[in-house]
């Protein structure tokens, strides 16, 4: 469980590793390895985010709190990589 390619959280993050948009929900089975993983980021230098929603649970593709997500994507990706042309 802590190889790399199984969890992401004992990756190696090398200077240089892109900005991370991560999300969950409160319901969400992998909530807590998102959490560790966020952390680990941040600890290696990396700039990133994590947004939680209430009550969503894992690939919650047809919740109202998708419509959320989206625009915290458009937000970061406009921020990270430039707007939309």
């Amino acid at each position: 469980m802590k190889h790399p390619l199984v969890s992401p959280v004992y990756a190696d993050f090398e200077p240089g590793f892109p900005p991370s948009l991560l999300s969950s929900g409160t319901r969400d089975l992998l909530l807590s390895c998102t959490v560790r993983l966020h952390r680990a980021l941040r600890e290696a230098g990396v700039d990133a985010e994590l947004h939680v929603f209430d009550a969503m649970w894992h690939g919650a593709s047809n919740m109202p709190e998708m419509a959320d997500l989206r625009r915290e994507t458009l937000v970061f990706l406009q921020e990270h990589v430039g707007p939309a042309q």
